[in-house]
């Protein structure tokens, strides 16, 4: 009887799921680049902003020439094989249409190029960010809250970066420091394999 019990035991520790002991993440873009729905766009190298993607209702109340909504986001979806848990990450650069918008004494390409800018380093966020993603560890328990963190970790810099863009460009007015800006954000871009609202 006794034995009979210990194989029986046994049976039960073998057939026991095997505690996943590895995260793996793998990263994609979706929508992908390009995208253009009603009211976003998702980035693209090769798609450049347009002064027909700023939709949104002028607010008579702001003193500012244009106002741009871009940011970036993720979705995270988890499968459990072996001892390894495969984490598939989908990342968007977007621009919301219906809440950026234009004047009409703005309406050249230099402002849309400033807005472009905008919507660059949000880019540059989401690379780092993704970046981040496959060269760090994550535990198999917690990696949905670890990710969630380190998501908000690029996301306040992605808001510092665009403070400190606006500030040093008096938010387009300093010409000469919108080049700088521009060849910066440039190099970043390259490096990275490649870039909120903000008032103007």
């Amino acid at each position: 009887m006794i034995k009979w019990i210990a194989v029986f035991l046994l049976c039960i520790t073998c057939s026991s799921e095997v505690p996943a002991q590895v995260v793996k993440v793998i990263t994609c873009e979706y929508p992908l680049p390009g995208t253009v729905t009603k009211d976003t766009v998702y980035y693209s190298p090769l798609h450049k902003l347009q002064w027909s993607d700023f939709t949104g209702s002028i607010r008579t109340e702001s003193s500012s020439a244009a106002l741009s909504f871009p940011g970036f986001s993720y979705d995270a979806s988890g499968i459990k094989k072996g001892d390894t848990v495969f984490v598939n990450v989908f990342l968007q650069v977007y621009f919301v249409k219906s809440g950026s918008w234009v004047r009409k004494e703005a309406v050249n390409s230099y402002s849309l190029s400033h807005e472009q800018l905008h919507f660059d380093i949000d880019k540059l966020a989401e690379e780092e960010f993704k970046d981040s993603l496959v060269l760090k560890s994550f535990s198999p328990e917690y990696y949905p809250i670890e990710i969630h963190f380190l998501f908000w970790d690029y996301w306040r810099k992605m808001n510092e970066m665009q403070e400190q863009f606006d500030n040093e460009t008096h938010h387009g007015i300093n010409h000469a420091a919108e080049t700088l800006w521009q060849n910066k954000i440039r190099i970043l871009l390259s490096g990275s394999g490649q870039g909120s609202r903000h008032d103007e």
